[in-house]
């Protein structure tokens, strides 16, 4: 992203340089060797008795003991959903509260925008919204820390909102709701301060990771080596590695003109990247591997899931990945979306835009006005959430293990969701459901969906992400390397990045001064090339999972000491607290056929997006592409499927 020269160097002046191609290995545990496919999205384990020490520390504020799926999360998922130990008790849960004109089951952003919508067509409906986490958001939540007097924050996932927004509108990324809710029309960043030279600090963490590297000073740490600067702007003259793979890398970065063909999306969804890349591009097959050892991270974690042997090469054009990111230019005149767009970094990421659309729909819930400011900082208001005789109620902390039209399905006027509470289990009823939560859950709560609906749900399979926020009590050492970003290529993680956070009501959120505290966030994936899809993604949950909180600080600790400590950091000193965020159903995962069906069949989101009878699905994976600005579509296409069905 982006056009700017650094050092009289772009992307663009390439004609020939090098890139990495050692081996980006995040995890060391070997992947089962046999898993069947019919099992892809589960386990042998219950892997419900989990206890704290699992989670670890969870931050300050509203937002502490509430970081990523938790071991309180993970217990009540895996025995009342998975593992279905309360299904017999069903008919047994007594109905509570009055009959609501819509019940919707997540509290995500597309749960939320859900409810919003909603309610702006009908003012007087009664709707109520169920979660199991303890606070709403979804994966657009964030951890709080104070450190020597400042309050940091940083995402627990979703990050990033697309601008400008003018430009992103002309190439399909932008969510209108964003003004429609009081976002500003322009964005100012904060600079940095105390720097000892010139330093490029990127607006956000992820383009710099490979689609806009010109955008930050970047390092790339080999372990024989050490830290090498911009290997970019010298064609990575110091990186110790094979000439062969900076060539091919190199040759793909360059790679601009892609088949022109009228089903070029179809086609990029018949075959994986890797297939792309070897067949189209033509990347020598020896060379392949180093490739998507320095891509597939990159792809992983910015939407994909897994990496390019298991997606489409489709999932990966979403994603603006080297090649298919052609069509992109095809399409807009010739314009590349990387060099015209960039995100705007909240703190606390696309949290704020769960609690605007949270505010908006239910004044109450959050303390203050309507500022950007008020309802980035506002307490949540615990005791409005849930009360009798609101038009609009929350109900966090509920599992909701069963939904299920009350009589048949093609006649039913209403439907009963049955959840657990503090340990006891509760019926709700409503005259329709919104399920806004994945289909992996989905599959199992909906008791009475069609034999279609079903295998359309089991066609989601999900890859799951550890994002890790370190607080530091200062960044000297990244100051004196010179850099705001660092990559590497062996041990535990693979890149974390300043970034310049968005000023806020004329007022900066948080220093961002190498002598004062900051945070650093990782987006871990867990990537297992060599065991087949889908069965991947259950193997690299299970690696999340295997984890302790203790085995991932001390993990944390080593890394960092491994390439900072020669520049002046130390853990024990530096490091003021580490906040793990396990999402274990980060992605959905696009792999071949996924988009736009196969062997003549109806690709399974176009099934999802059609209600059956009176439950609709909204979740941002039925867009094919898990970002918040999906998640708005999706929760609005599902409120109004239900505002249009006759009651």
């Amino acid at each position: 992203m982006g056009n700017g020269k650094k050092g009289g160097v772009t992307r663009r002046d390439f004609v020939g340089g090098t890139l990495v191609g050692s081996g980006a290995a995040l995890m060391t545990a070997a992947a089962p060797s046999v898993i069947s496919p019919a099992r892809a999205q589960t386990f042998a384990a219950p892997l419900n008795g989990l206890g704290p020490e699992w989670t670890g520390p969870g931050g300050v504020g509203d937002y502490a003991g509430k970081n990523g799926n938790t071991a309180d999360v993970v217990n009540a998922a895996h025995g009342h959903i998975r593992n279905g130990d309360l299904d017999k008790r069903i008919a047994n849960a007594p109905v509570v509260d009055e009959l609501y004109d819509l019940v919707i089951v997540g509290a995500g952003i597309s749960g939320l925008t859900s409810a919003y919508r909603y309610r702006q067509s009908k003012p007087d409906a009664k709707i109520l919204i169920l979660d199991q986490h303890a606070i709403f958001g979804g994966e657009a939540k964030q951890n709080d820390f104070d450190v020597d007097g400042h309050r940091l924050t940083g995402p627990q996932g979703s990050t990033g909102i697309v601008v400008p927004f003018a430009r992103a509108s002309q190439l399909g990324f932008a969510a209108p709701i964003l003004q429609e809710l009081g976002f500003p029309e322009t964005f100012k960043f904060q600079e940095a301060t105390g720097l000892s030279k010139p330093l490029q600090i990127p607006h956000d963490a992820w383009g710099p990771m490979h689609i806009s590297w010109e955008r930050g000073d970047t390092a790339f740490f080999y372990e024989d080596k050490g830290m090498v600067i911009n290997p970019w702007q010298n064609s990575f003259r110091d990186a110790p590695i094979p000439d062969k793979i900076k060539r091919a890398l190199v040759d793909l970065e360059l790679y601009r003109t892609p088949p022109r063909r009228e089903d070029w999306a179809q086609w990029l969804d018949s075959m994986t990247y890797k297939a792309f890349l070897l067949d189209v591009v033509g990347v020598p097959a020896d060379c392949i591997d180093g490739v998507l050892e320095v891509l597939s991270p990159v792809m992983a974690a910015m939407g994909c899931g897994q990496g390019g042997d298991v997606i489409s090469a489709y999932s990966a054009y979403n994603f603006l990945q080297p090649g298919v990111n052609g069509y992109y230019r095809y399409q807009f005149d010739g314009q590349d979306p990387t060099d015209v767009l960039y995100l705007a970094s909240f703190p606390g990421g696309n949290g704020i835009v769960a609690r605007k659309l949270l505010k908006r729909t239910k004044p109450e819930a959050i303390a203050g006005a309507d500022t950007m400011t008020d309802v980035m900082n506002g307490k949540v208001q615990w005791d409005q959430l849930d009360q009798s005789g609101q038009n609009v109620r929350m109900r966090l902390s509920s599992t909701v293990f069963s939904v299920v039209h009350e009589g048949k399905p093609a006649k039913a006027k209403t439907v009963r969701v049955t959840y657990d509470k503090d340990g006891k289990l509760l019926s709700v009823r409503a005259k329709a459901v919104i399920c806004s939560g994945q289909q992996h859950a989905n599959r199992r709560i909906c008791h009475d969906i069609n034999a279609e609906y079903r295998e359309a749900m089991g066609a989601f399979h999900h890859a799951p992400m550890l994002v890790i926020n370190v607080a530091l009590r200062n960044w000297r050492f990244l100051d004196k390397i010179g850099v705001s970003g660092v990559r590497w290529f062996n041990g535990f993680g693979w890149w974390t990045s300043l970034r310049r956070n968005l000023v806020v009501d004329g007022q900066e959120t948080q220093p961002l001064d190498p002598n004062k505290p900051v945070v650093l966030t990782q987006y871990i994936p867990f990537l297992l090339p060599d065991t087949p899809f889908p069965e991947q993604c259950t193997a690299a949950r299970m690696q999340l999972f295997s984890m302790s909180y203790a085995d991932i600080e001390a993990q944390v600790r080593e890394q960092f000491t491994k390439m900072f400590g020669p520049y002046g950091f130390d853990d024990k000193r530096d490091i003021a607290g580490i906040v793990t965020n396990r999402q274990g159903h980060a992605y959905f995962v696009g792999a071949p056929g996924f988009f736009f069906g196969k062997d003549g069949k109806k690709a399974p989101k176009d099934v999802l997006q059609t209600p059956f009878h009176r439950i609709a699905f909204g979740h941002s994976e039925l867009a094919g592409a898990q970002m918040w600005e999906t998640a708005v579509a999706e929760g609005e296409r599902a409120a109004r499927q239900i505002a249009e069905m006759p009651s």
